[in-house]
């Protein structure tokens, strides 16, 4: 089961893991472009597999 404080990260936590700012994560999700997001209550959350699976992937395609 899915717990939301331990396997998910808020737009901060995902920023500071990927490199970048909460603003370009914001314009990624506007552009259907970065890791895979999901909306709880209204707020953003990320999934820290979905997060890792895209680094990895971003890793492979450089």
């Amino acid at each position: 089961m899915l717990n939301i404080k331990n396997d998910t990260w808020d737009v901060l936590g995902a920023a500071e893991v990927i490199g970048c700012s909460p603003n370009t994560l914001n314009s990624w999700r506007s552009r259907k472009k970065g890791p895979k997001y999901i909306r709880i209550a209204g707020r953003i959350r990320y999934l820290k597999t979905d997060v890792q699976e895209w680094l990895e992937n971003e890793i492979a395609a450089a």
